[in-house]
């Protein structure tokens, strides 16, 4: 299967999994609950999962790569599936894991480093954020910004 290509999901009730709640898991989140698409949150941090869930965030506490924990968050339903933990460990023990239990999922896995984004793919996900080639990006972006500005 070409890991890039949209699973099959067709006539599937969009159903989001977040593992990972800071920046990146909030900010998707904050997405889903805008369009109205169900999600759960998968956190590993008690204390962050006590006060998202008083505020109304559906949250599951636990580590993203325990089949316990995402049978719990309905994996297995799941149409999207985001590894959003900063371990790139956790995310990809957490892959394979998702794919068994539902093999149509379209996994995107955060990953600090280009050759575990590499890995990532390999492992199942569809598609692979890598901190390192945003910061690249970015990079770029701010020196030609100021480099423009001494040629003035």
């Amino acid at each position: 299967m070409d890991q890039t290509a949209l699973p099959e999901n067709t006539g599937r009730v969009p159903f989001a999994v977040v593992a990972g709640f800071g920046l990146p898991g909030r900010t998707l989140v904050d997405y889903l609950i805008h369009a109205g698409i169900d999600y759960v949150v998968i956190e590993l941090n008690a204390q962050t999962c006590d006060r998202a869930s008083a505020g109304g965030t559906h949250m599951i506490s636990g580590s993203a790569s325990d089949p316990e924990v995402l049978r719990q968050a309905g994996v297995e339903r799941a149409t999207f599936v985001a590894l959003m933990v900063p371990n790139d460990e956790v995310v990809l023990a957490a892959i394979p894991q998702v794919r068994r239990l539902n093999p149509s999922a379209f996994i995107v896995a955060r990953c600090s480093f280009t050759s575990t984004g590499m890995e990532a793919i390999r492992r199942g996900a569809n598609q692979k954020i890598v901190a390192e080639q945003v910061i690249a990006r970015e990079l770029e972006g701010i020196t030609r910004e100021f480099m423009e500005t001494l040629r003035i």
